[in-house]
């Protein structure tokens, strides 16, 4: 088995590919604060391949007083799961890793077969050479067992190393509303949401006007193999893209489209499509933010709900609709958090979509 280090861009495909559908909502963070702790140098994504078939990942975060890492996702591809494969890339890890502490969620749950799940994990964890620390944590409001592979005995200067991760990563104040590490015996574990990222300056967030010129860059910047999973482009080359700009000038166009300007720069798109005047208005909705930096801090999320009021008014929309792939969890919050409701669940060409439906206020239209 080797490993292999994985660019922002590759991260970024095996977060979509993987790791949504390998941990619940409550423990995996924004792909922006990966990207972001990749930006710092501190974080090492690796995948694992055996004769160049990739079998595995793990997510590596290194702390800033170089004692000892952070093992913050271990998972083996669906398929190849049962084989022995998480053992062999544990040992692997140990071979080029020395002092990985780590959280595994504590069983505590109040469903019994949750349960029996988390203390096999705990098993697999000890059964491959880690022990149980002498603490627990709780992370935006996960309650997490913590264990250990290395030669320290001194549960305290684990602890020091592991707390420092995220003291060093998150503001005070944010630390103490989100992380009890330790989590003192007895402690109530404090509610949270799910892993929210800091931000530290909330981005300004405006629509522009959509240009030939944009319309390019648009194609360019959607034109990879990330974007095309989750959003299938009909245009073939930057001419045709440019050629569909126009088209929506037009006086008799269906479809009308803004840029999206985060502090100002160009990063994505939103548009209506399909537009049907008169009696019961409606059209379609689709959005893209280009820039993965920019994704799962509510970017596209904030642009939606400004375009939605802009279209609502110019074409006095009474309903709104939208396409998306079932397995787009991202997308599927943005519009959920704009109101809409799923609709209907189909299959097409073997990919399952789902049809999601906002019904528009009509003191707002």
């Amino acid at each position: 088995m080797e490993l292999k280090p994985l660019n922002k861009a590759e991260l970024t495909a095996l977060y979509y590919e993987e790791m949504v559908y390998d941990f619940p909502k409550s423990e995996l963070k924004p792909l922006s604060g990966m990207l972001r702790l990749m930006d710092k140098g501190c974080y090492r994504p690796l995948l694992a391949l055996i004769d160049g078939e990739t079998v595995g990942y793990a997510i590596l975060w290194l702390p800033q007083t170089g004692e000892g890492v952070l093992l913050e996702y271990l998972g083996i591809l669906r398929g190849k799961r049962n084989h022995g494969l998480g053992g062999a890339l544990l040992t692997k890890l140990k071979e080029e890793y020395s002092g990985m502490f780590g959280e595994v969620e504590a069983p505590d749950s109040p469903d019994p077969s949750e349960n029996d799940l988390r203390r096999h994990r705990v098993g697999f964890y000890i059964r491959n050479g880690f022990r149980m620390l002498d603490y627990d944590c709780a992370l935006f409001g996960v309650h997490f067992n913590c264990i250990y592979c290395g030669s320290e005995t001194d549960d305290r200067k684990i602890e020091a190393a592991h707390r420092s991760v995220y003291a060093n990563y998150f503001s005070p104040a944010h630390f103490e509303c989100y992380i009890q590490l330790p989590l003192v015996p007895g402690e109530e574990v404090k509610p949270a949401p799910e892993w929210l990222e800091e931000v530290f300056s909330t981005p300004r967030i405006e629509l522009g006007e959509r240009t030939a010129e944009t319309a390019a860059v648009y194609f360019q910047k959607v034109n990879n193999e990330i974007i095309r999973r989750t959003l299938p482009q009909k245009v073939k080359s930057v001419g045709e893209a440019v050629a569909d700009f126009y088209i929506t000038q037009r006086p008799d166009a269906t479809s009308f489209g803004r840029t999206i300007l985060v502090d100002g720069h160009y990063a994505g798109d939103v548009w209506c499509y399909g537009i049907h005047q008169g009696d019961g208005s409606d059209a379609m909705v689709s959005y893209c933010v280009f820039e993965p930096r920019l994704w799962g801090i509510g970017v596209a999320t904030r642009a939606l709900t400004l375009f939605l009021a802009e279209a609502a008014e110019k074409y006095a929309l009474k309903t709104v609709g939208a396409f998306v792939y079932a397995d787009h969890p991202a997308s599927i919050r943005v519009l959920e958090k704009n109101g809409f409701r799923l609709v209907e669940e189909f299959t097409e060409d073997g990919m399952v979509s789902r049809f999601y439906q906002f019904d528009i206020p009509q003191e707002k239209a």
